[in-house]
C-alpha cells in the first residue's frame, strides 16, 4: 500500500494548528520537493502518539520507506496503531526487528541491536549508553540545545498536566522533591515554582540551580534524602538512569509513607526494592498517561531534529561515534519557531 503523508496532515488538522509544529511542517513542504530520503529503508522507534504522526508525514514526504517499531521500553497509544496501517506504515515489535536498515532512528536504545548502513539517530540521553562503542555515526538529538525545548519546557508542563489528570491539582505550599538536576528536573522545578510549590532538588553531585528559591541536597546523603522524602507531598525521579535511587532511599520507609512516587525517566528510576504498585503509573513515565505526553509545540523541534539526523547520515555529514547536531542546524530550527511557532520568544530565550 502506498504511504499517505498528506492524509496524515489532514487527520491532524482538527487537533493542532500549523503554528504548533512549524519545523515538521517545513520539513514536509521542503522534502516533498527535494526527496532527500528517496527509497531509503528507515525504522523509527519514537514513542507513538498522535503528534508523532506529524514526524512520519515528513519522513514519508522525503521518500523514506518507513517502518515504525513499538518498543517495550517506551509507552505508546494503541489507538494510533490502526491509523499507521491505514497510512501504509508497517508496524513491528522492536525486539523482533531484524534489518539491516539504511538508517535506524532509535529511542532509548531499543533498536541498537539492528545493523544500519548509514548509522543511527538516538532521541534520548538514556539511549547514549547503548551506542558508546559504536563505530558508526550516531546523531544524538539530546546532545543539542533543541532538546531543552522538550525536556525543560514541555516535560515540566506535562508532569503537572499528568498529575492534574490523576486528581492532584493543588500544589501551593506543598513540597516537591525532584531527583535529578538535569534538563527534565529543572523544567519540573520551574513549573513547580510557578505553582508556589516548595522545591527540593537532589543530585549526586553539586549542580547550578535554576532559581535561588530551590533547596539542593546531595543524593549521596541518605539521611538528608530520606528526611526530604518524609516531608514531601510528591517525589519524582528525573535522573535519566535506570534504578538510580536504588541504595539511596529506604524502601520500607517509602512503603509506609504517603508520599506520591512518580517517575519521568524512560525506565523505572526508583529501583527494584520498591514495588511498581507503589508508584504512579506503575513506575512508567507519568506523562505517558496523557494523549499527548508532550504538547505539540514542545515536541515538534526534537522530533524534527530526529528526522534531520536521517538526512545528515545519508548525506555522510556526520563523523563516527556520538555526534552532536551542528549549531547551524539548531539555529535554523529556532528561526522557524520564532517566526512561525507558538512558543513565546521569552520562553525560548530563558533556555537557550
Amino acid at each position: 500500500m502506498p504511504a499517505k503523508p498528506a492524509c496524515i496532515l489532514e487527520d491532524l488538522a482538527p487537533f493542532y494548528r500549523d503554528r504548533e509544529f512549524p519545523v515538521l511542517l517545513h520539513q514536509y513542504e521542503t522534502w516533498r520537493q527535494s526527496r532527500p530520503l528517496q527509497g531509503l529503508h528507515i525504522i523509527d522507534a519514537s514513542p507513538v502518539f498522535r503528534n508523532t504522526t506529524a514526524k512520519y508525514a515528513a519522513l514519508l514526504a522525503a521518500g523514506a520507506e518507513l517502518t515504525v517499531a513499538i518498543s517495550p521500553v517506551m509507552p505508546h497509544d494503541p489507538a494510533i496503531l490502526p491509523l499507521l496501517r491505514h497510512y501504509g506504515i508497517p508496524v513491528i515489535d522492536a525486539q523482533e526487528a531484524i534489518g539491516p536498515y539504511d538508517v535506524v532512528m532509535d529511542c532509548a536504545g531499543a533498536l541498537a541491536h539492528l545493523p544500519s548502513r548509514f548509522g543511527y539517530v538516538e532521541l534520548t540521553r538514556s539511549g547514549a549508553i547503548h551506542y558508546e562503542h559504536c563505530n558508526q555515526p550516531v546523531w544524538m538529538v539530546d546532545a543539542g540545545k533543541i532538546k531543552q525545548i522538550e525536556t525543560c519546557l514541555g516535560t515540566g508542563e506535562s508532569f503537572f498536566r499528568a498529575m492534574a489528570a490523576l486528581g492532584y491539582r493543588e500544589w501551593a505550599g506543598k513540597t516537591l522533591l525532584i531527583a535529578g538536576c538535569g534538563k527534565v528536573g529543572r523544567g519540573i522545578a520551574l513549573h513547580a515554582l510557578h505553582l508556589r510549590t516548595h522545591v527540593i532538588m537532589a543530585d549526586i553531585r553539586p549542580q547550578p540551580l535554576p532559581h535561588p528559591a530551590i533547596q539542593l541536597i546531595s543524593a549521596n546523603d541518605r539521611a538528608a534524602l530520606n528526611r526530604a522524602l518524609a516531608q514531601a507531598f510528591c517525589a519524582v525521579t528525573a535522573t535519566g538512569k535506570r534504578h538510580a535511587m536504588e541504595g539511596l532511599v529506604t524502601p520500607d520507609a517509602l512503603q509506609a509513607s504517603s508520599v506520591l512516587l512518580a517517575n519521568m525517566g524512560v525506565e523505572n528510576e526508583w529501583g527494584t526494592a520498591i514495588p511498581v504498585s507503589r508508584m504512579l503509573n506503575r513506575g512508567k513515565p507519568i506523562n505517558f498517561i496523557l494523549p499527548d505526553p508532550t504538547l505539540m509545540p514542545y515536541i515538534d523541534p526534537p522530533l524534527a531534529l530526529h528526522n534531520r539526523g536521517a538526512v545528515e547520515l545519508h548525506a555522510a555529514r556526520c563523523l563516527p561515534g556520538l555526534f552532536t547536531p551542528p549549531p547551524d542546524v539548531e539555529e535554523e530550527f529556532l528561526a522557524l519557531i520564532r517566526t512561525n511557532g507558538a512558543i513565546p520568544p521569552e520562553l525560548l530565550d530563558s533556555l537557550l
